[in-house]
């Protein structure tokens, strides 16, 4: 069930840069409606992810609180340590910056684009609350008795189903998969262009990955390992990508940063670089 909602996750990302769906309205239709699954306000999420790659550097950057606090720890397990458990940390503030707050940009807000993310926060709650039904419904509830009265027991059982269908995957495993990769991308491509002093013009620096057929399954849907191609040409498709990614390669262009060894070679580098 995480991997499902990662996918969902990432599928959002295509959305907000209207390249999920060719059809305009299907893919603002799809952004919608697969953000408030996972509980992201979409139009929240479109605003702060721009901002993300208008940023000159990490100190704007409305993500870096994931991967600039992680790469600050002392390299080896101190740094892995914080990887994992500071996921619930990481979940608390995207709370905030994408749920049904919606307090994802710091900008003026066009009154329409407000409009919006106010319709989108109703979403996300009915979404979670029809969600909270279908879990009780596939399970059944509590599988033991708590002694309560029936109707609060129902309750708890709805809670509980929801948690454990929905939240925990969503908490345990897709936040923590797509952490891991948001420090790859970002931490450790910060790390190699300090390094090389190549910083690619006034963007962030990023990084494309190429794994194996079974990390670009798990990591990378919708071609995202080559996410440093995405950044320097945000708006090409992405099954444009590996083409892009083969041009720039040709190239050399600057600030085009890449890594063999697939995701989990780079997440050991990531961890005990300095």
């Amino acid at each position: 069930m995480g991997i499902v909602q990662y996918y969902i996750v990432i599928s959002g990302h295509e959305a907000v840069h209207k390249t999920l769906c060719a059809h305009t309205k299907t893919n603002e239709f799809f952004g919608v409606f697969g953000q408030s699954l996972v509980g992201v306000n979409f139009h929240a999420y479109r605003l702060q992810h721009i901002d993300h790659h208008r940023c000159s550097s990490s100190k704007e950057d409305p993500d870096a609180h994931i991967y600039m606090k992680v790469m600050s720890i002392r390299p080896g397990l101190p740094r892995f340590l914080y990887l994992v458990f500071g996921t619930f940390i990481e979940i608390l503030i995207k709370i905030r910056q994408k749920g049904s707050g919606g307090f994802g940009t710091e900008r003026n807000i066009k009154p329409d684009i407000a409009r919006l993310m106010k319709r989108d926060s109703f979403l996300v709650i009915l979404a979670q609350l029809s969600l909270m039904g279908i879990s009780y419904v596939c399970i059944g509830g509590l599988p033991f008795s708590l002694g309560l009265p029936s109707l609060i027991e129902i309750g708890v059982g709805f809670v509980w189903s929801y948690a454990v269908v929905w939240i925990i995957p969503l908490f345990c495993v897709t936040v923590f998969l797509n952490r891991c990769r948001i420090v790859i991308e970002h931490g450790l491509a910060l790390s190699i262009a300090n390094q090389t002093k190549d910083f690619g013009g006034p963007r962030i620096p990023t990084i494309d990955v190429v794994p194996n057929p079974i990390e670009r399954r798990i990591f990378a849907p919708f071609l995202f390992n080559y996410h440093c191609a995405h950044h320097l040409f945000m708006s090409v498709p992405h099954y444009h990508l590996p083409e892009l990614h083969r041009l720039l390669q040709e190239h050399q262009f600057s600030g085009h940063h890449r890594i063999e060894g697939g995701y989990i070679g780079a997440l050991r580098r990531a961890m005990s670089v300095k």
